[in-house]
């Protein structure tokens, strides 16, 4: 990936987390909120944060995989891609898969690479 994907990846995948955490703690303020469930304040509030958390966290990691899956998919063959095509409910689920498990590395490793790339050119 050039510097520009890599900065573009990060924008999108924050902005995705962002929009998640907000969709999510519209959901959780309503589960906290409802006086038939009987918890203690603490929890309530640890529930709310794990939402917020979790919702981004599973929005930006959908959406990683679809970019991770779209740069995969450029350097393949026609034959790959018509698989890809027929057998689509699987490479969904793949997609889905691979981004839950590789966003939070991923962007680590990427976050530092463009952090490091700007310190050399200011420096």
């Amino acid at each position: 990936m050039t510097y520009n994907e890599r900065k573009n990846y990060l924008l999108y995948t924050s902005i995705a987390f962002v929009v998640g955490a907000f969709l999510y703690s519209i959901l959780a303020i309503f589960m906290v909120l409802d006086p038939s469930i009987e918890q203690s304040s603490f929890s309530k509030v640890l529930y709310f944060i794990a939402s917020i958390l979790f919702g981004g966290y599973l929005i930006g990691s959908a959406l990683s995989g679809i970019l991770l899956f779209i740069t995969f998919i450029k350097k393949q063959s026609k034959k790959t891609k018509i698989l890809a095509i027929v057998f689509f409910m699987f490479t969904i689920q793949a997609i889905i898969i691979f981004g839950f498990f590789a966003t939070l590395p991923y962007y680590v490793y990427n976050l530092f690479v463009v952090l490091r790339r700007r310190y050399i050119i200011e420096k």
